[in-house]
């Protein structure tokens, strides 16, 4: 065949002569089922896109097709601002932060004195201290009650005085429980120098060389005491047992007593008075004015002011101060009609 051998699988075309003519040509490559494009080589082949050298991806080595992350901005330093100034908050006298300057911290509380005890964070003083004397058994309290049925079921109440005394950190507690003795109801004086009673208490009282000095002293004293300012015009009696107390408290009027002080004491609980702690070696005295059947507990006045306890008072129970006096308390009264 004069274009090609017939053992090639591909068709060689040679470059016809001129003045050939292409449809002559066509007409032969369409018989041998070849196509004129193909035969020169000139199929046209899908181009690769052509990348635009303004597209950022032409400037960055290594980087994905995804297209870049922001760059971060740039933290701007912000200019010093002053800042407004609050209105300061209007302080009261009361409330002047320099009062907290003037109290002193619990860990610097000195030693305390004998008879002192530390009560919310203020020093206040006690000072019963009394020794047996058989002659107080010939003037006992018993024989001079009023009959009374189911005691504990009875209510009583002595008014005291609108204002209750103070001790502060003397040790003049029986001069004070003497004092609220003569208060209340039903004597009722309306003046009494607390502090002249135990000072005179001092000089009479069973302690040789304690006057004048921040001791103790006896709840016998004390009222001695009163019965030569003619306070009281009876004999001073002596109860044997809370029963017999309570009795007296319901008929006659209130008693002195004078205990061992417990911590518990010191700090009511709800207004009770509770035996807890060790008790020092100086005792109290306090009044017991009055009965509440629903506490099964006497009605007690301190001498620390109002703001102990509820408000200066506090419950006693009935068999705490059985088991005082069992321990060696006193409770004393005089009759006064």
């Amino acid at each position: 065949m004069p274009w090609g051998a017939t053992d090639h699988t591909r068709l060689v075309v040679k470059r016809p002569q001129r003045g050939f003519r292409l449809s002559i040509l066509r007409e032969m490559l369409e018989h041998r089922g070849v196509s004129f494009a193909q035969c020169l080589g000139r199929a046209r082949v899908p181009q690769p896109q052509k990348k635009s050298f303004a597209s950022p991806d032409n400037f960055l080595v290594g980087k994905s097709k995804q297209p870049p992350k922001q760059m971060p901005k740039r933290k701007t330093k912000r200019t010093a601002t002053t800042k407004k100034e609050k209105p300061q908050k209007r302080v009261t006298p009361a409330s002047h932060p320099i009062w907290k300057k003037a109290r002193r911290s619990v860990g610097k509380t000195p030693v305390l004195a004998e008879g002192h005890v530390l009560v919310d964070g203020a020093v206040v003083g006690t000072g019963f201290v009394q020794e047996p004397d058989p002659r107080d058994d010939n003037f006992p309290l018993g024989t001079v009650i009023g009959a009374v049925d189911d005691p504990r079921s009875k209510e009583k109440v002595w008014q005291l005085p609108a204002h209750l005394l103070n001790q502060g950190s003397t040790n003049s507690c029986v001069g004070h429980a003497c004092a609220h003795f003569i208060l209340a109801a039903p004597i009722m004086s309306h003046s009494i120098d607390a502090i002249a009673l135990w000072r005179r208490a001092q000089e009479i009282d069973e302690f040789p060389g304690n006057e004048g000095t921040n001791s103790g002293t006896s709840v016998r004293a004390g009222f001695k005491a009163l019965g030569e300012r003619n306070l009281i015009t009876s004999d001073y009696r002596w109860a044997s047992n809370a029963d017999e107390t309570l009795r007296f408290v319901l008929t006659r009027g209130p008693v002195v007593v004078g205990s061992k002080w417990f911590p518990g004491m010191g700090q009511p609980t709800n207004g009770v008075m509770r035996l807890t702690g060790n008790p020092g070696s100086t005792g109290h005295a306090y009044l017991l004015f009055g009965f509440s059947p629903d506490q099964d507990a006497f009605l007690m006045a301190n001498s620390w002011g109002p703001g102990w306890g509820i408000n200066g008072c506090a419950f006693l129970p009935y068999d705490t101060l059985d088991q005082l006096m069992r321990q060696g308390g006193v409770v004393c009264s005089a009759i006064e009609d």
